[in-house]
């Protein structure tokens, strides 16, 4: 037989900076905030701007936005408006992110006598 199995502490290097989880994520809530649209901003155009991150990975990063997007959109960071998967248009979920619809209104309430 075959004497070559793969050594299980190959997993050491966890301090680079490269690819941590939630690092995406942040890029595409900042992204879609920044972009503001009414109706979601898509896959598209989200991985337009954030491309013009410097540490952006130019190869592989329309992947890893996929896969944000898919996650925020499970754990309700994210609204999808219309579309499946990473395909269609996204929203800030703002009652998650402001946690909770109170004093997100601005101004108006102060009425003078």
């Amino acid at each position: 037989g075959g004497g070559s199995s793969p050594s299980p502490s190959k997993k050491r290097k966890n301090n680079k900076k490269k690819n941590q989880p939630g690092k995406y994520s942040q890029l595409v809530v900042e992204t879609i905030r920044k972009l503001g649209e009414r109706n979601g901003s898509s896959l598209a155009k989200i991985y337009n701007e954030a491309k013009k991150v410097a540490w952006f990975d130019q190869q592989n990063g329309r992947t890893y936005l996929k896969y944000s997007i898919k996650a925020l959109v499970q754990n309700d960071t994210l609204l999808q408006v219309k579309g499946t998967g990473a395909n269609g248009s996204f929203k800030l979920n703002r009652k998650k992110l402001e946690g909770g619809g109170e004093g997100a209104a601005g101004g108006g309430a102060h009425r003078a006598p």
